[in-house]
């Protein structure tokens, strides 16, 4: 009888013990599939998002739209007026970006949660 109890405890314990399989453990709240949307800064991520989906065309030299995102001050000026966000989620009212696509939601959400904290230079 104790060897059943004792496979049977050993069992239970193996069975529920199992991080791998708790979902919210592996993709914390605020993140989405493995999508860190909630440790975002500008030198690390938002940066890269500008320069793999905006820069190519708002820049210094050929400044799409006479709007330029090649620098933080220059990119804080459509985070304050709104059409950065407006634009990237492809909001009414607002001219989608980039034209003919839409950013993925990790990096909308990454966008959001930067524009949401204040949209800090670091």
């Amino acid at each position: 009888m104790k060897k059943i109890l004792v496979v049977q405890f050993i069992i239970l314990l193996f069975s529920s013990g199992c991080y791998y399989d708790k979902y919210n453990k592996l993709y914390p709240p605020g993140s989405s599939s493995g999508c860190d949307s909630i440790n975002v800064t500008y030198s690390s991520n938002i940066t890269t998002i500008l320069s793999n989906y905006c820069q190519g065309c708002h820049n210094a030299l050929t400044a799409s739209g006479g709007i330029v995102l090649d620098n933080y001050s220059q990119v804080k000026t459509y985070v304050t007026n709104g059409k950065l966000i407006g634009s990237v989620k492809q909001l009414s009212g607002y001219i989608s970006m980039p034209p003919g696509a839409k950013l993925s939601d990790c990096d909308i959400a990454k966008l959001q949660k930067w524009v949401n904290d204040g949209s800090p230079n670091n």
